[in-house]
């Protein structure tokens, strides 16, 4: 490895070294068959908070005389994601959770969803700085831009799908307040989309 020549690492120019934010992100989820909406169109960008959950082994005690030894055993269930939603009038983001939420069990009918047919895949996805548009903005000739974030790291999410979901309870006496949705989402995996470029090239 070889040696750090700046003295202040992560505050030097040209250092290339820089911590991940957390609030810069988003989440993509390819909605089942059935949901006419659109996630990148109307419901990406109302995830607020993205809790990971703990990726954990099961371990298989032997013990042999005093001692007692750990064998590797499966993968240990995830807990569920829970995601607060932000529920503006002009966006469909709460139909397309009903939707999808109907397709697990519908009130209607007592109807039961196929498994295979509910769960779905998604994307969770870091955003890094652009400083080429950054920079590009400084110039006389900058024109107007959208893409100052681009991506960066992303994870898989396998085998996604909703286990419950509710409004914010409305209230009268606590001031003025937004309303949100709150949809806890059952996640069977999640795993980096190339565990050999954990890396962001700026």
């Amino acid at each position: 490895m070889g040696r750090i020549v700046f003295n202040n690492t992560f505050g030097s120019q040209g250092s290339r070294l820089d911590l991940q934010r957390n609030d810069l992100w988003k989440v993509y989820i390819s909605l089942p068959t059935g949901i006419t909406l659109k996630w990148d169109e109307e419901v990406q960008f109302a995830v607020e908070k993205f809790p990971f959950p703990a990726r954990e082994k099961e371990g298989i005690p032997i013990k042999y005389l005093q001692q007692t030894n750990t064998q590797i055993g499966g993968d240990v269930a995830m807990a569920p994601v829970e995601l607060t939603i932000r529920y503006p009038f002009a966006a469909k983001t709460a139909q397309a959770l009903e939707q999808w939420f109907w397709l697990v069990a519908n009130p209607k009918t007592g109807g039961v969803g196929l498994t295979s047919q509910v769960k779905s895949k998604g994307y969770f996805q870091y955003l890094v700085p652009n400083m080429a548009r950054q920079i590009a903005d400084l110039q006389s000739s900058a024109q107007s831009s959208q893409d100052t974030l681009k991506n960066g790291l992303k994870w898989i999410l396998e085998g996604v799908w909703p286990k419950a979901f509710k409004m914010t309870d409305a209230d009268m006496s606590t001031g003025n307040a937004v309303s949100m949705c709150l949809v806890t989402f059952s996640v069977d995996r999640y795993y980096p989309e190339d565990v050999n470029s954990m890396q962001v090239a700026l």
